[in-house]
Formats: C-alpha cells, structure tokens, sequence
C-alpha cells in the first residue's frame, strides 16, 4: 500500500511538473518585445484579414519601437560587409549587421525566425576594429527609421517569421560577441 501511495504521489508531481515551462524573461529589447507582441497576438496568421490588420499593428509598433533608446540593446548581429555611400553629402562607410540563427539560443527564442538589417555608420577607426562574419551587440543613435513595408510576417505552412526591417543608426559602440 505504501508504495502505491508512493507511486501515485510521484506521478501527480511529475504531471504537474511536466505542464510547467520555465520561461526565461529576455534581456534583449527586441525578442522581448517581438515576444510579448506575439503572446498578446495569438491568432496572427489565422486568417488573411486578421493577418494584414495584426501585421499593420506590428508595423506601427517596430517603427516606434526603433525611436527606443534600448532598441539595439543586445541584440547579437553578424558583421557581413562594408559599402560606401553618401549621407547628407558626406562620404561614409556603412558597416552592414544582420540577424542570425544560433542553436545556443534557449529553444524557442524567438531571434531565431527573425530577421533584422542594420546599417551602422561607423568611423575609420572602428571599422579597423570590427571583423567580418563575427558577431556584434551595437548602440547608436538613430540616423534613419525604416520603411513599414519592410517590417513583415512571413508565414508558410506552420513556419512563423518576423522580419522586422532596415535601420540606419550611427554606432557610438560595439561588442564583439565569444563564439562558443
């Protein structure tokens, strides 16, 4: 009897420990806020209408949200070239951050499916420091907002992906990340 108390005692914990996911709070602005507008936007994608009206709130959302001095906070980009251009008749160099997918990520982060450009002013100075290919957390100032037409969501069959834009921001700093 004391084993089948025992037995049954330990089968309730772990079903009501199994049900339980351990939700890691991100230190990243734009997961964090990518997140909290899925988890309050359940039935994006469901229909047709209900995706063009959820997306357009996005849209609206980002583009405020790229204002946020924390809008570049950790966020991991890869370096992934250089161009040179013109801004407001000065040349400069454009150092090219993109999103990547890393599987060190917790699972489920949503970082993973989306997608994100920036476009990093930087000085001579620091693009000496920078390498390519590798791995960045930026902070800058704002230089030019993206377009909301390139803020998207990408659904195909039960894949969900966020491409949350091109930004152009002037880098006052940046970490390189450790590869692991």
């Amino acid at each position: 009897m004391k084993k089948l108390v025992y037995l049954l005692f330990v089968s309730m914990v772990l079903l009501a420990c199994r049900g339980e996911e351990k939700k890691v709070e991100s230190q990243i602005f734009i997961e964090k806020e990518l997140s909290d507008f899925i988890a309050s936007n359940p039935n994006w994608g469901k229909d047709e209408a209900t995706q063009a009206e959820t997306t357009d709130r996005f849209q609206r959302k980002l583009i405020k949200l790229s204002n946020e001095p924390g809008f570049l906070n950790g966020m991991p980009l890869k370096f992934s070239s250089v161009t040179d251009t013109t801004e407001s008749g000065q040349a400069v160099k454009i150092a090219n951050f993109i999103a990547y997918n890393d599987n060190n990520r917790p699972i489920g982060s949503v970082l993973n499916y989306a997608l994100l450009h920036i476009k990093g002013i930087v000085s001579d100075e620091q693009l000496k420091k920078l390498k390519l290919n590798d791995n960045y957390t930026l902070q800058g100032n704002l230089q030019r907002q993206g377009k909301r037409a390139d803020v998207k969501f990408i659904k195909v069959s039960d894949f969900k992906g966020y491409d949350l834009g091109k930004y152009t921001f002037v880098i006052t700093k940046f970490d390189p990340i450790e590869k692991k």
